[in-house]
């Protein structure tokens, strides 16, 4: 009884620091370089990314890098590489004119402001504005059409 009573202790203490160590290594993770399943899915979908910087946060990696046209990009995976969503800078030219009118009128941003186009799979993509008021960004999110939207951000 008593061998068979040490062994569960010895089985549960060894789990238990099996399930630490990793939980370590997660947190250890160098913060420039994403699990192999993540940089593999960011290289197969941004083929043209380069130099592109690594960081994790509750679990999830956000590469970000410069594309061909210079624009900010920011691509969100979970920890087993699936794509969550991509924020893509944009230069005031390439906002929808939707977009502009209603920041401009509803918001008086005489076009003072940031936008970055978020994509998600199967989902129409949203409008992030950043709008500096008071020394502080206000944020608000349109679709195309220039109507206010909930975003739920999963990061």
């Amino acid at each position: 009884m008593k061998k068979t009573l040490l062994a569960i202790m010895l089985l549960s203490s060894t789990a238990i620091f099996a399930q630490i160590g990793r939980m370590n290594n997660e947190k250890n993770q160098p913060a420039n370089h994403a699990p192999s399943q993540v940089q593999e899915s960011f290289q197969k979908q941004h083929p043209d990314a380069r130099d592109a910087r690594w960081s994790q946060t509750n679990h999830e990696w956000r590469a970000n890098y410069r594309d061909n046209n210079r624009h900010n990009v920011d691509v969100y995976y979970d920890r087993d590489g699936v794509r969550k969503d991509v924020h893509r800078a944009l230069d005031q030219m390439d906002v929808p004119r939707n977009i502009k009118s209603r920041i401009n009128n509803r918001y008086g941003a005489r076009g003072n402001y940031r936008v970055a186009r978020i994509e998600r799979d199967n989902e129409q993509p949203i409008y992030q504005i950043k709008i500096p008021t008071h020394g502080r960004f206000r944020t608000v999110y349109m679709d195309e059409q220039g109507k206010n939207r909930q975003y739920n951000d999963r990061h």
